[in-house]
């Protein structure tokens, strides 16, 4: 019996993973009081939310912009781009926490980040399933 490879994507979601824990860690040890906690409050759902998204996904998760399948169930049957939309709900859970001016202009930067790949995504997904996309859309929110 032979063993395959896991694919890109379940590498990527665990490096998600160890970077945001690895954050999360430093952020938790270096600021102890209430404006961390109420951050990290933001943070850890989205976090969380960020990550089953990623796996409903499953194979149509990917660096660049394709269309394998038209997921729709889960998040997904409410929300077109629920992985931008809590990674950006983590992240600025983190910047509360972090309190830093920098940080508040990566987790900006990112935002725009998100709405650029959103609309190349959506372009994508609008060429291959045509109608039915559309009509995906009309009922889901981002």
């Amino acid at each position: 019996m032979t063993r395959s490879k896991p694919s890109i994507s379940y590498w990527l979601l665990l490096g998600d993973f160890i970077f945001y824990v690895a954050v999360f860690l430093f952020v938790v040890a270096w600021r102890r009081d209430w404006v961390c906690i109420v951050g990290e409050a933001i943070a850890v759902p989205g976090f969380v939310l960020w990550f089953i998204a990623k796996l409903q996904l499953g194979s149509s998760f990917t660096a660049k912009p394709e269309a394998r399948e038209l997921v729709t169930v889960g998040l997904y049957s409410k929300i077109r781009h629920p992985i931008y939309l809590f990674s950006t709900v983590a992240l600025l859970g983190t910047a509360v926490c972090l309190r830093s001016g920098y940080f508040y202009t990566f987790v900006g930067i990112s935002v725009l980040a998100q709405f650029w790949r959103a609309g190349r995504e959506e372009k994508v997904l609008r060429e291959k399933f045509g109608q039915q996309y559309i009509d995906y859309r009309r009922r889901t929110w981002f």
